[in-house]
């Protein structure tokens, strides 16, 4: 049976990007939470039960035809997970979070009834600022070129929301784990070379280096949180509100892979030539906005969202080796 069929007359939502690691979170919230799910993705590989595959590319062809297959979905709830991030160039990166967002900001704003746009930032977004915490209200400072076109994207949101065109809000969150972090990642690549249960396992230099995690299940409830709330922010940080230092974070994703069998040795390699979190600084997000407008508080901790990550690998432990 169809679970979004012409009988279930609840608005769909749609989500774009369903088959990444943030989109894929997504559609189990919203499908989990009793939504009809609308996956949107070039590939219908990776998409959770439940959701209708939809294919459609907002960022090639004619930019009214994303209008017309959005139109035809009838959406009340449109969620943008989609974006460029791993092993892209400068340009992948401008069509993939520049003039997607341009093109969907327009798309919906073309919809005939009333649709949320639910937008997911980055905190690289804000560069690096001295102080305590992130605000929303800080100027966006990017250094990297990942980071500028998220805030480009952002920008686009933002100002279609503030001249009444769409119902928006953008939120912006740190590094995210949890099940299916991708192996492009270093804690997802990390786990990916566990899984192996090899003797020896490799890690860039982190000596020092901290950083906000937040569990990807958190961030999908926060997305449903926007979907509910009587008015949006323009901008919204979510996560966890801490740093971690990512040393012991490594430390415990060993600890959990290993429960079963020795721990490998962890040799340190050269730093990465070029970072993704250029330019970002050691400071948490404040995401006291969050908890005020749309009800919303993290809920998991990095050890949750590190045991996810494994259990999602699914990797049995071998099992041990007799000599006769």
């Amino acid at each position: 049976m169809d679970p979004v069929g012409s009988a279930d007359r609840r608005p769909t939502a749609v989500v774009l990007g369903a088959s990444g690691f943030v989109g894929r979170n997504v559609c189990a919230a919203l499908r989990d939470a009793g939504r009809p799910v609308a996956a949107v993705a070039r590939s219908t590989d990776h998409l959770p039960e439940g959701c209708r595959p939809v294919a459609l590319d907002l960022t090639r062809g004619d930019p009214a035809e994303p209008a017309a297959a959005l139109a035809a979905l009838r959406p009340g709830l449109v969620v943008n997970a989609a974006g460029a991030l791993w092993n892209v160039t400068d340009d992948q990166l401008t069509e993939g979070n520049v003039t997607l967002v341009q093109r969907l900001v327009d798309a919906v704003a073309a919809l005939p009834g009333p649709v949320r746009l639910v937008h997911i930032g980055s905190a690289y977004e804000y560069g690096t600022h001295p102080g305590k915490k992130l605000t929303e209200t800080l100027p966006g400072r990017p250094v990297g070129r990942y980071a500028q076109t998220k805030l480009a994207g952002t920008r686009a949101v933002v100002r279609a929301a503030a001249l009444g065109r769409v119902d928006a809000t953008v939120l912006r969150i740190p590094i995210a784990l949890g099940p299916f972090t991708p192996g492009d990642s270093l804690l997802g690549g990390f786990a990916r070379q566990l899984a192996a249960y090899p003797a020896e396992v490799r890690l860039p230099p982190l000596d020092g280096v901290r950083r906000e995690l937040v569990d990807i299940r958190d961030v999908a409830d926060a997305v449903l949180c926007a979907a509910r709330a009587d008015r949006l922010p323009p901008i919204v940080n979510v996560g966890s509100g801490v740093l971690v230092r990512l040393t012991d974070t490594v430390d415990e994703l060993i600890r959990i892979a290993g429960a079963d069998g020795p721990a490998p040795a962890v040799v340190r390699g050269p730093a990465a030539a070029v970072r993704r979190d250029a330019g970002a600084g050691d400071r948490p997000l404040d995401t006291g906005l969050a908890r005020r407008e749309l009800g919303w508080a993290p809920a998991r901790t990095v050890t949750d969202a590190l045991h996810a990550l494994w259990g999602s690998l699914r990797v049995p432990v071998p099992m041990p080796r007799h000599h006769i």
